[in-house]
């Protein structure tokens, strides 16, 4: 049996401590990283629709409890979705900009299409009142692969449901 002199020790492999601390040191840099590139490569369907999502109840809100009108504005050739009070520039924060290949197919208020290739408003009136609405996507895929989505508004409370395919009416 060998016997190591005071103050020297065998090296082999790593301490618990220090193997710890290289795990938090690459888990802190995957933290500080990833959103970044994730902002490099551009917003995905979900992350447009959650931010819809938000922005709906955000207005619904304020409509119902500060008693302010809130607009959104969908421009189908633009590609965006904008929530702002009247006569004030939306800020970029309320405004959400579609993923490459995501287009507005259509929006439908109260039972009623609106044309496709024109601006809608839909206002969120004092007291939390608006109409029920819809608003229909299309993501082009690879080659044929195209899928359909639509977004239904709940006039009750801002809700918003996501709905694969082009759902017109609940049955």
């Amino acid at each position: 049996m060998r016997i190591s002199p005071p103050g020297k020790r065998n090296s082999r492999g790593f301490t618990f401590i220090e193997l710890a601390v290289v795990l938090f040191v690459l888990g802190l840099l995957l933290w500080l990283v990833v959103p970044r590139i994730s902002a490099v490569v551009g917003p995905d369907r979900n992350t447009a629709f959650r931010k819809i999502a938000a922005g709906s109840e955000a207005a619904f809100d304020t409509a119902l409890f500060e008693k302010q009108e809130v607009r959104l504005v969908i421009d189908p050739a633009a590609g965006t979705c904008r929530f702002g009070l009247p006569g004030k520039e939306a800020d970029a924060a309320s405004a959400v900009d579609l993923p490459e290949g995501l287009h507005i197919t259509g929006v439908r208020i109260e039972n009623e299409d609106q044309p496709p290739d024109v601006v809608t408003t839909i206002r969120y009136l004092p007291g939390g009142k608006i109409p029920a609405f819809r608003i229909f996507f299309r993501e082009d895929g690879e080659g044929t692969d195209v899928r359909e989505w639509t977004l239904r508004v709940n006039p009750y409370d801002g809700s918003v449901d996501v709905l694969e395919g082009t759902v017109v009416r609940d049955e």
